[in-house]
């Protein structure tokens, strides 16, 4: 029993010194990887990488007021022929004052709506919400701008963007436009030293399908120059009695506490002058209503009341 325990002790032994000494040896391999490797004298520096363009990602309620370095003119990161597109989506208890704002936006920043529609969309406690989408134009370097002051129109609660890369697209309609051009005085060129009847007409046949097609691409090219120069702003703005409360993962339990009393508050609120309202509404027919119970509650009575009292007066005169 003895010898048994002694070789049992040894193996543990032996255990432990190995794991001992791999721990000690992955720990040194742990320092040796976090020591810097000081540059061999003599040898150029490496250049540092070029870091890659960033993926595209929509706009979140906290970049706005932040410079946006992905847009404008000067030092931008991504290609020259980018359409950007931005949605937002507004609640204002004050519409008027929010467009208000809108439009001294909209001029501030050298921009224009392109299309607009304000319409009775909303329909709550007995009240019409008015809504507005616009559809507005703002130049590019003037982003930044816009979006830093946009929020003051109202409480966002809807963002995305989106940007189209078209860098490729116009280098190629600009190529094949160039060609065609080239076409076209080769053409002109033929059709002056041409002599024959059918020779004329087959050129001029060419000549006006190379015009055409040219005038189609000149036509793209400035509609691609408008988008890209000018960035696109979907925005709707929304009406309403009381904005939406906001909270995130980083808002406290006590605002949470907070805003559910006010709006708890609030919701009762509403409901009583909902009701009001409704007894106003239906007061008429209420009163009708009423009246009708009442001679019908009478009615009754002068029925039922002669039997009840008959009935209790043989009770009494029964004999036990």
């Amino acid at each position: 029993m003895s010898r048994k325990m002694r070789y049992l002790g040894l193996i543990l032994t032996l255990i432990l010194l190995l794991a001992f000494i791999s721990g000690c040896a992955s720990q040194s391999k742990d320092m040796v990887s976090e020591e810097p490797s000081a540059p061999n004298e003599g040898m150029p520096m490496p250049s540092p990488a070029v870091p890659s363009e960033p993926a595209e990602r929509p706009a979140e309620e906290g970049d706005f007021g932040k410079p946006d370095f992905s847009t404008g003119s000067g030092g931008s990161i991504e290609p020259d022929k980018i359409i950007t597109t931005i949605s937002l989506g507004f609640e204002s208890t004050e519409f008027d004052k929010s467009l208000e704002e809108l439009y001294k936006l909209i001029e501030e920043n050298k921009g224009y709506i392109s299309s607009s529609n304000i319409y009775f969309g909303n329909y709550y406690g007995s009240q019409m919400y008015r809504t507005g989408n616009f559809s507005i134009r703002i130049p590019r370097d003037m982003v930044n701008q816009f979006k830093a002051f946009i929020p003051q129109i109202g409480n966002i609660i809807s963002e995305s963007s989106s940007k189209e890369d078209v860098t490729r697209y116009y280098t190629d309609t600009e190529s094949r436009l160039g060609v065609l051009e080239i076409k076209e005085e080769r053409l002109l060129s033929l059709l002056e030293r041409a002599e024959k009847i059918e020779d004329i007409i087959a050129l001029e046949n060419q000549l006006s399908e190379v015009i055409f097609e040219k005038e189609n691409l000149k036509a793209t090219l400035i509609n691609l120059d408008d988008r890209i120069d000018y960035s696109t702003f979907n925005i709707t703005i929304n009406e309403v009695a009381k904005v939406t409360s906001t909270e995130t993962v980083e808002t406290t339990f006590f605002t949470k506490i907070k805003n559910a009393f006010n709006n708890s508050l609030y919701q009762f609120r509403r409901s009583l002058e909902n009701f009001v309202i409704f007894l106003i509404y239906n007061l008429p027919g209420i009163i009708v209503l009423l009246i009708v119970a009442f001679f019908g509650f009478k009615g009754i009575k002068k029925i039922v009341k002669p039997k009840l009292d008959n009935k209790k007066h043989e009770d009494t005169n029964k004999p036990s």
